[in-house]
């Protein structure tokens, strides 16, 4: 019963019975409750949504608990979110591969052609810049070895490959470096390279040639090399869409890479085949030709 309903009652009673001070009486009392059920509602009234609320809430898309044997970390930085695995590549190398017969593949077929030459990806991301006939355009050793040469084409019109183009590599001593194309030469302890543009970083310093304002955005993928260490590398995809300055800054201020580079962009995302969500964001719905892999080394 409202209170408005409740006074109405007490009041047809007085004029009934004509009992004033009972009436009084009463009334004190029913406001007395009133007040104290308005100012202290029953807790289960605020309690319930709030546990509701609370056990529906979505994990972090980069909770430990579903990469367990990838260092994997979500980071926001000015507004937008990246996913960031770090590498250290004492205990875990990076392998680059190419899609078999020129084709483009999801990600869960990288990992099965992957896992028939017995290697057993933990994290896989998309890599490099390939052509419409779906072949590499620039570097690419993989574990098969050199599957393209580099490519020293150069010029902003010709696309990022060619803007600012550089070559990720790892030697066989478990450090990693980006060079700039034009410069870069073969070498025996080279063991994995990709080509990509552009170069996002480099002397730990956003590249100039960035345009601070651009109209081109995209979910992005790059990698990076540890300004204090050159066996830490971390590869980084975007949830959101960035520009090319806004990833070189992330990476070259928050991360602290001595160097990165740009690797590809649009269908950026992480593949984690041991996670029952396997896509970290999600999935891009594409398929790739080049892909970038975090395994675990064997004991030399």
């Amino acid at each position: 019963m409202m209170r408005s309903d409740r006074l109405e009652q007490f009041k047809n009673e007085f004029v009934k019975n004509r009992k004033p001070l009972r009436f009084y009486f009463s009334l004190a009392v029913l406001t007395v409750i009133l007040v104290v059920h308005v100012t202290n509602p029953p807790k289960t009234t605020l309690s319930a949504p709030r546990e509701a609320e609370a056990s529906t809430s979505p994990a972090s898309p980069c909770d430990s608990a579903q990469a367990p044997a990838v260092s994997l970390r979500c980071i926001s930085f000015n507004e937008h979110l990246y996913a960031v695995a770090d590498v250290h590549l004492q205990s875990q190398g990076i392998i680059f591969t190419a899609s078999d017969e020129h084709k483009m593949e999801t990600f869960p077929v990288v990992v099965s052609h992957l896992a028939s030459a017995g290697v057993k990806p933990l994290l896989v991301t998309n890599a490099g810049i390939y052509g419409t006939d779906n072949r590499p355009l620039g570097l690419l050793i993989s574990p098969q070895g050199k599957l393209h040469s580099v490519n020293r084409a150069s010029g902003a019109g010709r696309g990022n490959f060619s803007w600012d183009s550089a070559v990720f590599q790892i030697a066989d001593d478990d450090t990693a470096s980006i060079v700039p194309a034009l410069s870069w030469q073969d070498n025996v302890h080279t063991v994995a390279a990709t080509q990509s543009g552009p170069q996002l970083v480099s002397s730990s310093k956003v590249n100039q040639s960035l345009p601070v304002q651009a109209k081109w955005v995209y979910s992005r993928t790059a990698i990076g090399v540890d300004q204090s260490d050159r066996k830490i590398v971390h590869v980084t995809v975007s949830r959101d869409a960035v520009t090319l300055f806004e990833l070189a800054t992330f990476m070259a201020n928050e991360l602290h890479c001595s160097e990165a580079l740009h690797l590809d962009g649009a269908l950026s995302a992480f593949y984690i085949p041991n996670s029952s969500d396997k896509f970290v964001f999600s999935d891009p719905g594409e398929r790739i030709v080049t892909a970038l892999s975090v395994v675990e080394k064997k004991n030399k």
